[in-house]
C-alpha cells in the first residue's frame, strides 16, 4: 500500500463534502480490494484489512471500523485509490486538495516572512507557502454520517464463506471424521482384550509329563 496515506477521519469529511454517504463507503469497502490499513488490539504493527469474508462492517469516528465482530484502531487510506475505486463504480468525488484554499489560508500566505520582517521589510514575500498555523483539530463527517456507514448481509459480498467456516458441506465432514475416530477408539480395546484372553497361546502344544 502506497505511503501516502490519510486518517479515516480525513476521509470521511471529504466525502461527506462530496456528496457521498456513509453507506456508500462501507459497501465499496466490502466489495473492493483491501484499501484499509489499521491496527488489530495487541499489536503494534499496522495490518491491512481483509473485508472479503465478513459479513458487518461499521465505520466509527476516531479513526476506528468494526469489521465481523473485531474492531481495528488507527485506521488509514491512500485518498487516491479510494477515489478511483469510486470512479470505477460511477461516482464522482468532487473533493480535491483545492479545496483546501480557503481566505485564511491566503491571507497568511500574504504576510511577510520573519526574515523579512527584521530587515524591516513588511512587505508580502509572495511566497507560496503559508506561515505555519496552529495545530487545526482533526476533520471529520457529521456523526450522523458515520452512523450511516454500516454493512450487514447474511453472506459476505465476494460469495466466499466467513472466516472459520469452510463451506456448507464442512459439517458433513466433520460428522464423518468424528464418527471414524470413535470407531477407532472403540476397536482398539476390543482387539486387545482379545489378545488377552488367547494368551498363552494352547493350541499345538503339548505338555511334558509331570
Amino acid at each position: 500500500m502506497p505511503a501516502d496515506l490519510i486518517s479515516l477521519d480525513e476521509a470521511s469529511w471529504r466525502l461527506e463534502k462530496s456528496g457521498i454517504s456513509g453507506r456508500a463507503l462501507a459497501e465499496l469497502l466490502v466489495t473492493s480490494e483491501r484499501l484499509l490499513l489499521g491496527l488489530l488490539p495487541g499489536n503494534e504493527l499496522p495490518a491491512s484489512l481483509d473485508l472479503s469474508r465478513v459479513t458487518s462492517f461499521h465505520a466509527e469516528p476516531e479513526n476506528a471500523v468494526i469489521a465481523g465482530n473485531i474492531r481495528w484502531t488507527e485506521v488509514k487510506l491512500d485518498w487516491r485509490e479510494l477515489r478511483l475505486a469510486f470512479e470505477r463504480r460511477g461516482r464522482r468525488v468532487s473533493w480535491w486538495f483545492a479545496c483546501d484554499i480557503t481566505p485564511a489560508f491566503l491571507e497568511r500566505t500574504r504576510q511577510p516572512g520573519p526574515r523579512s520582517r527584521f530587515m524591516g521589510n513588511w512587505r508580502p514575500t509572495g511566497q507560496m507557502f503559508p506561515a505555519p498555523a496552529a495545530p487545526q483539530p482533526a476533520r471529520r463527517a457529521r456523526p450522523e454520517w458515520f452512523a450511516d456507514a454500516v454493512f450487514t448481509g447474511p453472506i459476505p459480498p465476494s460469495g466466499q464463506p466467513p472466516r472459520g467456516k469452510r463451506g456448507p458441506k464442512s459439517g458433513k465432514r466433520e460428522n464423518t471424521a468424528a464418527a471414524i475416530h470413535k470407531d477407532l477408539k472403540d476397536s482398539v480395546p476390543r482387539r486387545q482384550r482379545t489378545s488377552r484372553a488367547n494368551w498363552p497361546p494352547t493350541r499345538g502344544i503339548t505338555r511334558a509329563p509331570c
